[in-house]
């Protein structure tokens, strides 16, 4: 992942008010909720933050298929070490999830 891509995830996704979300979310096991803010709409506007900084369109498709994974894998880290959730809860329950859908 490019480093200015990493500086722009780390900084969004570390925001005390979106981080204060995504506890009250965990804390009600709101798991697709909390799934959502993290993989869809946070990497989105990361990615796209990174793609107009670097005179991309808006949402570039290629970026975003290129590091989309990378974004989110840095979101959940920066979730569970905020919440003290540890990445096999996170994961065991994204699981669960995606079991009952």
């Amino acid at each position: 992942m490019d480093q200015r891509l990493r500086e722009i995830a780390e900084y969004r996704y570390s925001q005390k008010a979106y981080l204060t979300v995504l506890f009250d979310l965990a804390l009600e096991e709101q798991w697709f909720d909390l799934q959502h803010m993290i993989q869809h709409d946070m990497a989105k506007a990361v990615i796209a933050d990174y793609s107009l900084e670097i005179g991309q369109d808006y949402l570039n498709q290629e970026l975003y298929f290129a590091y989309w994974e990378e974004v989110i894998q840095l979101g959940w880290d920066i979730f569970c070490r905020h919440t003290g959730l540890s990445r096999q809860k996170v994961d065991s329950s994204l699981a669960k999830l995606a079991a009952d859908i």
